[in-house]
């Protein structure tokens, strides 16, 4: 039987912080959609590093999205967390800069 344990926030932020890239899951066109990313993590905030195209489109029209982060170590043990929220744009290019160094 698989044991499966949960993680403390201190895990969860511990892996957040040491990947660096997960799967986001939106909705394109009605239907669920799962892409690759890179990501930054700063206090309780998720930046997400992403081009204008289908990904930006479709979080402008949901903005409901959820990040899952892995880490493998084959053939076991992994670790896994699923955050949720809601996606905004940062408008501002001090900002856009600043995060997009952190990539």
């Amino acid at each position: 039987m698989l044991d499966i344990d949960e993680m403390s926030l201190k895990e969860i932020q511990e892996l957040l912080h040491t990947v660096g890239y997960g799967h986001l899951g939106c909705i394109h066109e009605g239907k669920p959609y799962v892409i690759p990313m890179n990501y930054y993590l700063e206090a309780e905030d998720i930046y997400l590093f992403t081009t204008i195209g289908m990904k930006t489109h479709d979080l402008d029209a949901n903005p409901e999205i959820c990040l899952q982060v892995e880490e493998i170590q084959e053939p076991r043990p992994w670790r896994s967390v699923i955050v949720n929220g809601r996606a905004s744009r940062l408008t501002e290019q001090p900002d856009i800069d600043r995060f997009a160094s952190n990539n």
